[in-house]
């Protein structure tokens, strides 16, 4: 093939000169097999014409009488030039986009396509950065170009520029950085290393702040907090009021976290160790003065639930374990709170369908949540024996979407289907509306250790905003507690739960 970069139909002024400018920006959204793909160019040249190129390789190929060098070997110059979109004028703000269709063909799944433009605005030419494009077929899981060089359990992750990523307290103390435009890793300085049953939460300065769980040492729940500034990379460590593990903390409209309830004391080894040492109290994170305040006390105790921060700022605080008033018998809640940061209080509780505890929920538009599946327990033949192993586990298969109400709290619809039980799912916002349910376990009870047993599955969901369920693709691994994150291309990349490498979800 000819390479139509050294041709005169190219761009008229090719040769005329070798003055080069600084580069412009190249970015990629979607690539599902069926379905589109867009790659944008931005912070150009206003008005610069344009070539996006496309390329099986990569390689360093300087263009002389352009005077720049390409990151790729430019083998598809023609492809370019024929298919509407590959040439054209960059916009007044410099900026510009291209979608294309993609078929119906699982074959181009998996193939790694090198992505450069080359700009001219008068005598002056410019390159963008490369882009890396690997096409996946839709509603499917796959193993990005390149695995973390350390597991991601969990924690946080704060976006930068450019596509890439900074996940923190989900690898130990070392901060992980993935560039989502190239698919790779390096690591990204010193971190904080957050135990099991912690929360992480990102604020809204773009610092972390890292809460409670189960002390590395000990075992036992933790007072320890810490803030980490990713531009400083430097860690800040706190502590809160009270001991917490399996808590929840959420961020709020004011830029404040809400911290609430938790466990103080409690050991894996013993079932009824969930219920020890159950919180009513909540405190409040202020990121202006790096301390934590008392909060009013809920109405109930509670560890093991979800605390979620809607459209308006507001946090939902829904089911989790809890005991009986009065009696202070062990039960799993089916009741829901909204905090209301503006009057610092508890809303009118509302009841679900289903109690549930160590189930996850997502944020949806319009102030909705979804709680997603769960782990329940009964106790009404324990309470009579008094043996453990009447406790009778199971795992819930359906979701409560809460939609909140202009007068009073709002209301719970169950939506049915998920393809089986699962309590501490990934669950991660999908662009165009709706949720991915990832991976979690189904619990029982392990009578010869008188343990719970977690069994993880790889099977996932996805909830779509017309209120259904349905099963999407399977993921090559069973994971247990995994971690879901939204990718800037529209992708999901779910992390943990057991094996050490990640995986993407690719949406239709």
């Amino acid at each position: 093939m000819r390479n139509a970069i050294a041709r005169s139909t190219f761009f008229l002024a090719i040769g005329a000169s070798t003055l080069t400018a600084q580069g412009f920006d190249l970015g990629q959204q979607g690539g599902a097999l069926p379905g589109s793909v867009t790659w944008s160019m931005s912070s150009g040249t206003a008005n610069a014409a344009y070539i996006l190129l496309i390329s099986l390789r990569e390689q360093s190929t300087p263009i002389p009488t352009l005077g720049i060098t390409l990151d790729l070997a430019p083998d598809f110059v023609d492809f370019s030039l024929t298919v509407p979109g590959m040439t054209g004028l960059l916009n007044a703000s410099g900026a510009a986009s291209v979608t294309l269709p993609l078929p119906n063909d699982p074959g181009l799944a998996g193939i790694p396509f090198a992505l450069q433009s080359v700009g001219q605005s008068g005598p002056v030419f410019f390159t963008s950065n490369l882009v890396r494009q690997t096409l996946q077929v839709a509603g499917s899981f796959a193993s990005p170009l390149n695995q973390p060089p350390v597991p991601i359990i969990g924690g946080a992750v704060f976006y930068e520029p450019a596509g890439e990523m900074l996940f923190v307290g989900g690898s130990g103390p070392a901060a992980l950085r993935y560039a989502s435009r190239m698919e790779t890793w390096q690591v990204g300085g010193a971190s904080f290393g957050a135990g099991l049953f912690s929360q992480t939460t990102a604020l809204a300065d773009g610092r972390i702040l890292f809460t409670g769980g189960l002390d590395l040492t000990t075992g036992q729940p933790t007072t320890a907090a810490a803030i980490y500034d990713p531009v400083t990379q430097a860690t800040t460590t706190l502590a809160m009021a009270q001991a917490r593990a399996g808590h929840g903390a959420s961020l709020m409209g004011n830029g404040r976290v809400l911290i609430t309830g938790g466990s103080n004391a409690f050991t894996l080894t013993n079932p009824l160790g969930l219920f020890t040492g159950l919180q009513v109290s909540t405190e409040l994170f202020d990121p202006v003065t790096n301390t934590f305040l008392a909060g009013p006390n809920m109405l109930e105790a509670r560890a093991f639930h979800t605390s979620t921060s809607t459209t308006n700022g507001q946090v939902l605080i829904a089911g989790g374990i809890t005991l009986l008033p009065f009696v202070n018998l062990p039960t799993v809640s089916a009741t829901a709170y909204r905090f209301n940061p503006t009057t610092n209080s508890f809303g009118i509780p509302a009841a679900f369908s289903g109690a549930r505890f160590l189930h996850t929920a997502v944020q949806q538009p319009n102030n909705k949540v979804l709680l997603v599946g769960g782990a329940t327990l009964d106790f009404s033949t324990f309470l009579t024996t008094g043996q453990i192993q009447d406790i009778i586990v199971g795992t819930r298969t359906d979701c409560q979407l809460y939609t909140p109400s202009l007068f009073g709290f709002g209301t719970f619809a169950t939506v049915n289907g998920m393809s089986e039980g699962r309590a501490g799912a990934a669950v991660a916002a999908l662009p165009n509306g709706g949720a991915l349910i990832a991976g979690g376990v189904q619990i029982a009870f392990d009578v010869a250790n008188n343990v719970f047993a977690f069994n993880p599955v790889s099977s996932a969901d996805r909830f779509f905003t017309n209120n259904t369920i349905t099963a999407t693709g399977t993921m090559a691994n069973a994971r247990a507690f995994p971690a879901a994150f939204n990718l800037p291309d529209g992708t999901v990349m779910v992390s943990g739960g057991g094996p050490a490498g990640v995986e993407i979800y690719q949406p239709n």
